[in-house]
């Protein structure tokens, strides 16, 4: 079962993003992201295990938001994840648009691109039906009807 592990916003480009634990998830994106009315990236994903694994090779406790991503997501299978899949959080559905992160970098965090050593890893998805998001909630793959 898969589930929400944190829920995190930026308010300004290229930065990393700060863990707020639940957030409503609107039509044109998280209430007050950056990214919020800007095109179809609306949220970012990154799953858990990366995530982890990266702080422990640094050495360093997990920073949620450090890559700038807005959900860091345990137990979903990255590997089976495809272009126009769906996922439902609650009331909350969510179509996957794009894999791999890609554009414009930021040097803002210790001298490193901000989403550079995650990037392949990114998943971004457009909202379709909006709610509350909130840290715990499962995460589903839900079939196209």
């Amino acid at each position: 079962m898969a589930r929400i592990q944190c829920i995190c916003i930026s308010t300004e480009r290229k930065t990393s993003a700060k863990n707020i634990r639940q957030c409503q998830a609107c039509i044109d994106g998280l209430d007050g992201d950056i990214h919020q009315g800007k095109g179809l990236r609306q949220i970012s994903l990154l799953p858990m295990d990366q995530v982890s694994a990266y702080f422990a090779e640094k050495g360093a406790s997990i920073q949620y938001g450090r890559f700038g991503e807005n959900l860091v997501i345990d137990g979903l299978d990255w590997e089976t994840l495809q272009e126009g899949d769906l996922l439902r959080a609650g009331c909350v559905l969510l179509e996957i648009i794009r894999i791999g992160a890609g554009g414009p970098k930021s040097d803002a965090y210790k001298g490193e691109k901000v989403c550079a050593p995650m990037e392949k890893l990114f998943i971004f998805c457009k909202i379709l039906q909006e709610g509350m998001l909130q840290e715990g909630m499962e995460l589903t793959k839900e079939d196209r009807k």
